[in-house]
């Protein structure tokens, strides 16, 4: 968040978990079944996806804990994103969706994926947009509203079962291999890619990911237990 807040999902107790920068706990707020990604829209304000249960995006105030909107879906959701206003997150059976944070109906959709595909995660950066595929192990650019194809990563000898993503001030790439036990890089074309971290830096079966390009710091949880700040990425 903008107050250095940071934001868990607690999707085996259907709540939010709110830590403050320093990593201390700060408060819980409840929230719809089986909560999977969330994303930051203002200081007081952060978006849900579920895949579970009624299929809609939460809109939740963190300050006084209260839903003040729900916008409906077709399916199960799971990564989510903020772009100026604009949620991109992907849905599954349909592929990568945007709606206005203040819509409550169904979306727009800017990438169709085929199939019924699972724990797909995307992110937003300098008018593109990153999206992981966990099946195919996949890492995708587009232009954002677009859905035009700017390039294509694979190569399960270094990514494999691809979870959460984020991006850096210069555009590099950082994906979730969660099978691996590591944090790859990949550079800004997706041409070349290598291992950030691994279990040595207390990564086992990592699942999110963010950036915060304000204070240079990248936030990894795993499944399960530790979640970890890394400072001074390079």
């Amino acid at each position: 968040m903008p107050s250095g807040n940071i934001v868990f999902v607690d999707q085996n107790n259907d709540r939010l978990i709110i830590h403050n920068e320093n990593g201390l706990f700060v408060c819980e707020i409840p929230v719809s079944h089986w909560p999977v990604d969330v994303t930051c829209i203002d200081k007081n304000t952060v978006a849900v996806t579920h895949n579970a249960g009624s299929n809609h995006i939460e809109i939740i105030n963190i300050v006084n804990k209260k839903i003040v909107n729900q916008i409906k879906t077709s399916n199960l959701c799971y990564g989510i994103t903020n772009e100026k206003g604009e949620l991109i997150y992907y849905e599954k059976g349909r592929g990568i969706q945007t709606a206005d944070v203040n819509s409550k109906s169904t979306a727009t959709t800017v990438v169709k994926v085929d199939g019924e595909q699972y724990w797909n995660y995307v992110t937003t950066s300098k008018g593109k947009i990153y999206h992981t595929n966990s099946e195919s192990g996949i890492v995708t650019c587009y232009r954002c509203f677009t859905g035009q194809k700017v390039w294509e990563y694979k190569d399960e000898s270094v990514v494999e079962s691809v979870y959460g993503v984020a991006v850096d001030n210069d555009s590099n790439v950082y994906v979730v291999s969660n099978e691996n036990n590591s944090i790859v890089v990949l550079s800004p074309d997706g041409k070349h890619a290598c291992r950030l971290l691994g279990r040595l830096n207390g990564i086992q079966c990592p699942c999110g990911i963010y950036f915060d390009k304000r204070r240079n710091i990248l936030l990894v949880t795993n499944l399960c237990g530790t979640a970890f700040l890394y400072k001074n990425i390079k």
